[in-house]
Formats: C-alpha cells, sequence, structure tokens
C-alpha cells in the first residue's frame, strides 16, 4: 500500500475508503507500506500515522518503507524519524527511511499490490516485485 500521509488522512473514513477491508483480505500475504510525506511537520506526520491506525488501516503491517521527507519542520523540535518510530512502535516491524520514493528525486516506481521482498542491510536496501 503506498501514499503520500498528507493526502492518505483525508481519505480515512470518506466513501473511498476501502484500506481495511484490503487489508484484511490479504493479510496473509501481509501488508507493506510505502509512504511519504510532502508538507507535514513531524508534529502531522505522528497524528497522520496515529489516525491510519485508529481507522484500522495499519493492520497487518509487516514493514514500513519512506521515502525522503520534504520537510523537517517541527514546532517541538522533534526528528521526522522519531516522530515515526514513535507512532509504529507498537508494530514491531522493520522500518526503512529515505528511500528513493515519494516527491525527491530519484524516484523508483512501485507497483501498487504486487508482492514483494524488501532487505534492508548496513543503509542499504533492495525490492524485488514478484507478480502471480
Amino acid at each position: 500500500m503506498d501514499g503520500c500521509l498528507d493526502i492518505l488522512t483525508s481519505l480515512v473514513g470518506t466513501k473511498y475508503d476501502h484500506v481495511k477491508e484490503f487489508v484484511s483480505k490479504y493479510k496473509s500475504d501481509g501488508i507493506l507500506w510505502f509512504l511519504d510525506n510532502c508538507e507535514l511537520t513531524s508534529e502531522g506526520v505522528l497524528r497522520a500515522l496515529w489516525q491510519l491506525k485508529e481507522a484500522g488501516w495499519l493492520e497487518n503491517a509487516v514493514g514500513f518503507v519512506f521515502g525522503r521527507t520534504m520537510t523537517r519542520q517541527s514546532a517541538y523540535d522533534i526528528i521526522f524519524e522519531e516522530a515515526v518510530q514513535t507512532a509504529l512502535e507498537d508494530k514491531h516491524v522493520p522500518i526503512i527511511f529515505d528511500a528513493d520514493i515519494g516527491h525527491k528525486p530519484p524516484q523508483f516506481t512501485i507497483i501498487n499490490g504486487s508482492l514483494a521482498k524488501v532487505t534492508s542491510s548496513n543503509g542499504k536496501g533492495t525490492w524485488e516485485t514478484y507478480f502471480k
């Protein structure tokens, strides 16, 4: 599942929100979230992830990949990575930061709904996509 946190929170609870059904349908595969942030402050990112969790979107998550954030603003000196880790600490899954996805180039194209294997070691990562 992917998206820009700035936009995803606007969809929660609307007629376009079918994410709970999707994450339930594919719970045996596990859901790998790849996300990015355009304009949210670190506090906004924390709130956005909390909202997605409360809406049930992050159930069955097996990991998170975050693209490079467009902003590092914070009213309370919270670092972006700290905000994400705080919001997702109860998930106990891997979190990768600064991936080549999202608003900042270079951007890697990811196919939504595909099966993937993501590995990370020593600050480097690989992404393998599989098709049924």
